[in-house]
């Protein structure tokens, strides 16, 4: 609540002025309906209104959209090196010589390079903005998009790890389990693991309070 809007409403109230005389005062004055609403229940209750979660504003949707795409980006990007970069070290017996093979897996990881130089930036110039803004408001932690974007990205996480595993398990059985398939499968398992543990530890310290 703005200092100046309760300090005014408080000095009002000395003077003997009743709410809806306050209340039109303020509104003449350029002030928005609900902060001066929230400014009388606040000095008529005994608790401090609580916070609505609203659904942000155009910027909040803009960040939040912005700032989870260039995680989904550096992501993959980062799944998609990592993979070409097993597949040189230990490639398939019939690739070894494959000229096409060669400059496709050079193009990509080109490719792979070019994503992450330009997602990467982005997501850590938008989310230390977006964790700073945070600080500043903490009602801002029930954005509706900030909490739809981060569950959908632990869905998501959760899925890929599940069927990381599930994978793993069925090469096993089968005895088909190559020193290339296992590699890729710990790359997947430790991105989208990390990202799923980093996304909940946040979404935890927001809950208490504490980001």
């Amino acid at each position: 609540m703005d200092a100046s809007l309760a300090k005014f409403v408080d000095h009002a109230r000395q003077k003997g002025m009743d709410f809806a005389t306050i209340s039109q005062v303020l509104l003449s004055a350029g002030w928005k309906e609900q902060d001066i609403a929230e400014a009388l229940c606040a000095r008529e209750l005994d608790m401090p209104v609580p916070e609505r979660a609203g659904i942000g504003s155009a910027r909040d949707a803009f960040l939040h959209l912005t700032v989870f795409a260039a995680l989904y980006t550096c992501a993959g990007s980062l799944v998609a090196l990592f993979f070409t970069y097993v597949s040189f070290l230990f490639p398939d017996p019939a690739w070894r010589e494959d000229s096409y093979f060669r400059e496709s897996a050079l193009s990509g990881i080109r490719g792979s390079l070019a994503s992450l130089i330009v997602a990467y930036p982005v997501f850590l110039l938008v989310w230390r903005f977006l964790l700073r803004d945070l600080r500043n408001h903490p009602e801002k932690a029930k954005v509706a998009i900030r909490r739809w974007l981060a569950y959908l990205s632990l869905f998501v996480g959760a899925v890929v790890v599940a069927g990381d595993v599930g994978t793993l398990i069925y090469f096993l059985l089968e005895g088909q389990l190559t020193v290339r398939f296992l590699l890729k499968v710990v790359i997947l398992f430790v991105i989208a693991g990390g990202l799923f543990l980093y996304l909940m530890l946040t979404l935890r310290c927001e809950s208490e309070g504490t980001t």
